[in-house]
């Protein structure tokens, strides 16, 4: 990459740290953020003006992540201020957030407590994380309990990395309770598993709600212990995406009600449903444990996602948007961790393509709400445009957060 690039990535995260800075709302110590979220409302969901919790997936927790990797590059100290608020709200309000889930509960919370404490030196924010890794329950499961947003396939990886980390053998045996839970909430057919998550016809494929997210936490607490009832569920998982892959679209179908029809699949194009997130499953899968298959997949994943970026840049770039969960950035994402030099040059392309779009002609960044209005968090708002640009500046200094994990 060349400097001026370098520059231009850069710049155009410092340009939405900046908005987050200016717009952030403070009482005492504390700081949070107000912007559109699709809530229920009156029988149906409609866009709602609100502030956050202290969530990764919109909340807090998120933006401090964004904001903590910006001031890795810039140490502006307005800036750590505004961690420091953030952070600070993630605290008054972290015990209420749901045991489960990387991105909507108290693990992805504590993963960023971790990881924000350690880039600032914050000693303090690292204990408080683990304390909250500590207070987690391992009861019996909800069907909404158990894929990576809401569920255990998205606390037991941090587990397993805070056990490795830290030492703490509290914290695997925690993994162990949730896998075992994870193992009997399948549902069974030989060697195949799959997971009831969301209202659907069939159960989901992909990362964020289907079994790739199930069969990697599996075979992620396989790697750790030599279980092989692990090694069972995390094979039966795969497979279940092996014998639903539609082989004329090279993807995988979303299966939810309201998406998928009966005359024909219809395949995400997404990290949350399809191709990109089940490329970042089998690349985890494969640094596990080293499979052909797992390349093979990987590949064709990565090439359905390519594919579908060139043409969204070439062709359609004004009807996406640049969030990581379902917009081009998420998917430009994916091509830094999979994929060659031609690929991270895609993913360059999808950065230029957004600072000359955007930020030269001063619009609004496009968020991944259907309405397009604007929302901070991580995963559908700016702040993951954000840190898709230092990921672009220096993509093994800032590591992905497309995976659950510390």
């Amino acid at each position: 990459m060349d400097q001026i690039n370098r520059n231009n990535f850069l710049e155009a995260a410092w340009n939405i740290g900046c908005q987050l800075m200016k717009s952030s709302i403070w009482h005492g110590d504390s700081c949070n953020w107000q912007g559109y979220s699709i809530e229920p409302l009156d029988g149906q969901f409609q866009p709602v003006i609100r502030t956050f919790g202290p969530d990764v997936y919109s909340g807090t927790s998120g933006i401090a992540l964004f904001l903590s990797a910006l001031y890795a590059e810039t140490k502006d100290p307005i800036l750590l201020k505004t961690i420091e608020g953030s952070i600070q709200q993630v605290k008054d309000t972290m015990h209420d957030a749901p045991d489960h889930g990387f991105y909507a509960g108290k693990p992805g919370i504590a993963a960023a407590l971790i990881t924000v404490g350690k880039e600032v030196g914050r000693t303090d924010w690292v204990e408080e994380g683990i304390r909250l890794l500590d207070s987690i329950a391992t009861a019996a499961l909800q069907s909404h309990q158990i894929d990576v947003i809401s569920g255990v396939a998205g606390t037991i990886p941090v587990l397993i990395d805070a056990h490795k980390e830290f030492k703490k053998q509290e914290f695997l045996d925690k993994a162990i309770v949730l896998g075992n839970l994870l193992c009997d909430a399948a549902v069974k057919n030989n060697e195949v598993w799959s997971w009831a998550t969301v209202p659907s016809q069939k159960n989901l494929t992909g990362f964020s709600h289907g079994s790739s997210g199930m069969a990697l936490a599996l075979l992620q607490l396989y790697g750790v212990t030599g279980n092989t009832t692990y090694l069972e569920g995390a094979t039966g998982g795969f497979n279940y995406e092996r014998h639903s892959f539609d082989a004329t679209q090279q993807n995988w179908p979303d299966f939810r009600d309201g998406v998928s029809q009966p005359s024909a699949n219809v395949c995400g194009l997404a990290w949350c449903h399809g191709a990109p997130g089940i490329t970042i499953s089998r690349l985890k899968a494969n640094q596990i444990k080293a499979e052909d298959v797992f390349v093979q997949e990987m590949n064709t994943a990565l090439i359905t996602t390519a594919k579908n970026i060139y043409h969204t840049v070439m062709d359609n770039l004004n009807n996406t948007n640049y969030s990581l969960c379902h917009g081009i950035a998420g998917n430009a994402e994916v091509l830094l961790d999979c994929g060659g030099p031609e690929y991270q040059k895609l993913a360059e392309t999808v950065g230029t393509a957004g600072i000359a779009k955007y930020q030269n002609n001063a619009v609004s960044w496009p968020t991944g709400l259907n309405t397009n209005q604007y929302t901070p968090g991580l995963m559908v708002g700016i702040a993951g445009t954000g840190y898709f640009y230092l990921r672009l500046l220096n993509k093994d200094k800032y590591k992905t957060l497309l995976a659950p994990g510390l």
